[in-house]
C-alpha cells in the first residue's frame, strides 16, 4: 500500500465506534469512513436499495462497498480496545497506593466508568488518565497498522 495515513484519523476512528457505528480504513484513499450496522447489514442483506434522500443513497453505496470487503479494513473495535483494561492498567500504574486502591475500587461492579471518572476527578488525576490513554490508543493504532501493512504518519 502506498498511501500513508494519519494515525491521528486512525485514532479518531477508533474513538468513534460504538454498538451502533463501524469504522474503516479505506486503503487506496487512506480515509477513515463511519459505517452504521444498520446500512452494512441491509448492504450484506441486499436491502440497501430502499435509501430515499441523497444521504441515504450515499451511505448505502459506502455500506455495499465496505461489505464487499475488498477496499476497506475495519478499524480495533471497542472489544480490541478495551477500555476497561486501559482503566485496569492505569489504576494499577498509579504510584500513590491510596489513589491506586481508590481507583481499583472504582471499576468494579456496575457503573464502573462513570465511578472511575467521578475518582479521577477527586484525585486530580483526570489529565493523566486522558494522556495515559490517548497514548494507549496511539499503541493500537500504531500495533493495527503494523499488522495490516498500512504506512502511517504521527502528527
Amino acid at each position: 500500500m502506498t498511501v500513508r495515513v494519519l494515525l491521528r484519523e486512525i485514532i479518531d476512528g477508533m474513538q468513534l465506534q460504538s454498538d451502533e457505528m463501524s469504522a474503516y480504513l479505506n486503503i487506496r484513499t487512506g480515509q477513515v469512513v463511519p459505517v452504521s450496522a444498520e446500512d452494512l447489514m441491509a448492504a450484506e442483506f441486499g436491502e440497501a436499495d430502499a435509501a430515499e434522500t441523497d444521504w441515504e443513497v450515499e451511505a448505502a453505496e459506502l455500506a455495499r462497498a465496505v461489505a464487499a470487503g475488498k477496499d476497506y479494513v475495519a478499524l480495533p473495535d471497542r472489544f480490541e480496545i478495551d477500555e476497561y483494561r486501559m482503566m485496569e492498567r492505569f489504576a494499577n500504574g498509579v504510584t500513590d497506593g491510596q489513589a491506586s486502591q481508590r481507583l481499583q475500587r472504582a471499576i468494579q461492579g456496575r457503573g464502573a466508568f462513570r465511578h472511575f471518572k467521578d475518582t479521577l476527578q477527586d484525585l486530580g488525576l483526570t489529565q493523566q488518565w486522558y494522556t495515559y490513554r490517548d497514548r494507549a490508543y496511539e499503541a493500537i493504532a500504531i500495533d493495527w497498522c503494523d499488522a495490516h501493512g498500512i504506512a502511517y504518519t504521527k502528527g
